[in-house]
């Protein structure tokens, strides 16, 4: 397994990354086919991101195979530019082993260098894997988002998580 920061030239396997993770599992934010993003617009806003240091996504790749995620995108604004929000995907068949937790182990390092001071997350109340993997890395609950999300025709709870860099 190769924990590596994202370049441009990896856009398209993120977005057919994306469109798997959507596809296999309800974990994620977005319905199979629901995330509109060209190619061309994923390389910008990893070029855009570089730039200004203001997000970032690793990828885990076996072989030649992307087979996760982590992306961390900075506040915009003066009051939370050091928080870092966080979203992270796994191919099923990779879910288990490991890299959950180098993903994470690799964003969070880069936000230290980058001077972030907190990270944060939410998680759908029902994901036990993931919550096991943000508390074991740190991550406490700091509130529940009632009917945050709706999925497949039901109200879905999310937790707040955060850690503090």
């Amino acid at each position: 397994m190769n924990i590596s920061k994202a370049k441009p030239d990896d856009a398209e396997a993120l977005v057919n990354l994306f469109n798997q993770l959507e596809d296999e599992t309800d974990f994620m934010l977005f319905e199979p086919g629901e995330r509109n993003i060209t190619v061309e617009e994923q390389a910008k806003k990893l070029e855009s991101w570089e730039a200004a240091s203001s997000g970032v996504v690793f990828i885990a790749s076996i072989g030649r195979e992307i087979v996760g995620f982590v992306v961390g995108v900075g506040g915009t604004a003066n009051r939370n530019r050091h928080s870092l929000h966080i979203a992270i995907g796994i191919l099923q068949a990779f879910c288990g082993q490991g890299i959950g937790a180098a993903l994470m182990q690799g964003l969070e390092s880069w936000a230290i260098e980058h001077s972030f001071h907190r990270l944060e997350l939410t998680v759908m109340a029902h994901n036990s894997r993931a919550i096991a993997l943000y508390k074991k890395r740190g991550f406490e609950e700091e509130g529940i988002k009632h009917h945050a999300l709706l999925v497949n025709g039901r109200y879905v709870n999310e937790f707040y998580m955060a850690k503090l860099v």
